[in-house]
């Protein structure tokens, strides 16, 4: 009796073991396939955030580029001679300087006009210069006041006229005004200005 009880006793246990196994092997699978998606949502959240970070990088640098590649641009002030078909007279106002100062890029010459036996005709050479800031004496108030000029009139050799050493003492420069015509700067033929003024040139209208 006590045999038959000792097996039935030792049945009962392999029983319990064989029901638990698959039990325990089940919890053992989840937890290891619940590490194995944590670590791949971690490999993919990390291969994320530096893409993220270069492409805002890429887009920064190229904004800056932009913007600091168009600000020479807008420093120029080009005049071409289509704009006043290649001819135009500029008329002075005061003493000691010429009534007018025709240009003709037509043939290359530059007239100071002084007065009907005061002409003197000269070679002239029209070309865009590097932008550069001068001083003026604005037309019809003779304020000064800064601009940026990017055409230059060089003035060549005398062709014909009575001669005035004055007429080729510098470059003259064409810009557009502030009221969107053209104006001439020209050297201060008069003079007569304080030592810190001996650069301002004046400003002449058509």
């Amino acid at each position: 009796m006590k045999k038959l009880f000792m097996i039935c006793l030792a049945a009962a246990f392999l029983l319990v073991g064989c029901t638990r196994t698959p039990a325990q092997n089940s919890d053992k699978k989840a937890s290891s396939d619940s590490v194995t998606i944590s670590s791949t949502q971690a490999n993919t959240d990390s291969s994320s955030n530096p893409q993220t970070s270069t492409t805002i990088s890429q887009s920064s640098t190229e904004t800056v580029s932009t913007s600091t590649s168009a600000a020479p641009e807008s420093q120029q002030d080009f005049v071409s001679s289509s704009e006043f078909g290649g001819y135009a007279t500029f008329y002075f106002d005061g003493m000691n300087v010429p009534e007018s100062i025709n240009i003709n890029t037509n043939t290359n010459q530059i007239t100071f006009n002084s007065g009907s036996d005061q002409e003197a005709v000269y070679n002239l050479t029209m070309q865009n210069i590097s932008a550069k800031t001068i001083r003026i004496f604005s037309a019809n108030t003779t304020d000064i006041r800064k601009v940026k000029v990017s055409t230059a009139l060089s003035i060549g050799s005398q062709i014909s006229g009575a001669i005035n050493a004055n007429n080729q003492s510098g470059d003259l420069y064409l810009f557009h005004n502030l009221h969107g015509g053209l104006s001439l700067a020209t050297p201060n033929y008069a003079g007569n200005v304080p030592a810190d003024q001996t650069d301002v040139m004046i400003e002449v209208l058509q």
